[in-house]
């Protein structure tokens, strides 16, 4: 997940009028070319990058080739954005584009807070099948029964970064499994340095969790799972770094990540590709240093897989030019300014393949670092689509804070995290 030093809210529950208009109308999916029609019509939309935007860039040349259309082009932050989304979508006028981020899409696709992108696309993406557009894990994020309610633009994995330094001076090897990343989580350690970042919340929680062959639900998303022997035994393999002294517990109060890279108290850690431009921003002197790994897993890789979706909400009388905007905003040369502007990644495979995004990376020691990430992407997962998955974040999310506290046994918290949970799907 992005670092945004926001807190979720608990989202305000939606009407039932959104379910009812959620048909919308369509188009043909025409090329983002220039425009055939005289008619003049303006769409507004929201973008929440902030000033290292991927999005305003494209607005020029899109009102060169769409002439009759106009871009209302507004900023509202990540948590305004969030905020605002509760109202617009269940009363007043909608924007026609938003920014949203992928752990919202849970909640509002399954109101049908979205329109169906498949569907105005005429099934393909610039003429590429969506299904060919996106690897297998990113198409399956943005398709909520069948409709495909978001154009993933930038996506998130976790992968292990690692001070290559740290391992060469030791002669360790870079681990690949639980059992190697606790020993060499044990080697690593001086004093109160060199450890294993500890993060209690879903996004990593959820990681241990599918690493060990286990999930947050069931398949139909009926029956919590987070609770099964396969999730305690992660949590506990997670829980028994910290209490070994391999790992250090990060909350709040330790402030913002960089700090304890630059000052070597975080030596590993498990984060998406977005931190890549945060620590050459805020720790050039540390180039060379680190490198960029597939995480260490059990039984299989995993991770959640999240980022920046594009979507229409359902209730937008202004699809069609909507649409144009994304479609024109989702070509690969513009899939690489997410990358250039933004210093996040492309979701298009051909952008991230692309040499302007994954060439050899000299912070990173020349490595290729997006060729970890998308193997990543090929395994990770979207959190449930259910309405009620932002009461389970929070839900699952203080489970995690007891265990770190030793305020319960990793048991006795996601139990009664599952009691919860239950409860909260029921409902």
């Amino acid at each position: 997940m992005r670092t945004k030093n926001v807190v979720f809210g608990i989202l305000l529950i939606l009407s039932v009028v959104l379910s009812a208009c959620g048909g919308g109308t369509t188009a043909n999916g025409t090329q983002p070319t220039v425009s055939q029609s005289d008619e003049k019509v303006t769409i507004t939309v929201w973008d929440y990058y902030g000033e290292a935007t991927p999005i305003k860039p494209l607005i020029e040349g899109f009102q060169k080739e769409n002439p009759n259309i106009t871009i209302n082009y507004e900023t509202p932050d990540w948590d305004t954005t969030l905020e605002k989304l509760n109202v617009v979508l269940t009363s007043g006028t909608p924007p026609d584009v938003v920014t949203v981020d992928m752990t919202w899409i849970p909640k509002f696709a399954a109101l049908d807070a979205f329109a169906d992108l498949n569907k105005l696309s005429g099934g393909k993406l610039n003429g590429v099948d969506w299904k060919d557009a996106y690897t297998e894990g990113a198409l399956e994020s943005i398709t909520y029964q069948d409709k495909i309610v978001a154009a993933l633009y930038d996506f998130d994995v976790y992968a292990l970064y690692y001070r290559a330094d740290l391992l060469e001076q030791k002669d360790l090897a870079v681990p690949t499994t639980w059992a190697e990343l606790k020993d060499v989580s044990k080697k690593l350690v001086e004093g109160d340095k060199y450890k294993y970042q500890w993060l209690a919340e879903t996004f990593h929680g959820s990681q241990w969790i599918y690493e060990n062959g286990g999930d947050l639900l069931s398949p139909d998303n009926k029956t919590v799972t987070f609770n099964s022997p396969e999730a305690v035994e992660a949590i506990q393999f997670y829980a028994d770094l910290m209490t070994d002294q391999s790992a250090i517990y990060w909350g709040l109060d330790q402030g913002e990540r960089i700090q304890g890279i630059k000052d070597g108290r975080i030596a590993m850690f498990s984060d998406g590709p977005y931190n890549m431009g945060i620590m050459k921003s805020a720790a050039p002197e540390m180039a060379g240093q680190w490198r960029i790994a597939l995480h260490p897993y059990s039984k299989e890789p995993g991770s959640y897989l999240g980022g920046t979706g594009l979507v229409i909400p359902a209730q937008s009388k202004k699809q069609e030019a909507a649409w144009k905007f994304i479609e024109y905003g989702m070509r690969v040369d513009n899939q690489i300014g997410v990358y250039t502007y933004a210093g996040a990644a492309p979701a298009l495979t051909a952008a991230m393949q692309s040499p302007e995004v994954n060439g050899p990376d000299a912070y990173f020691g020349g490595q290729k670092v997006f060729d970890v990430f998308l193997e990543a992407m090929k395994t990770a997962k979207h959190f449930p689509y259910v309405r009620q998955w932002n009461d389970i974040d929070v839900i699952f999310t203080t489970a995690m804070e007891e265990i770190s506290l030793g305020q319960a046994t990793v048991k006795e918290a996601l139990d009664e995290a599952a009691a919860k949970t239950t409860e909260a799907l029921n409902n």
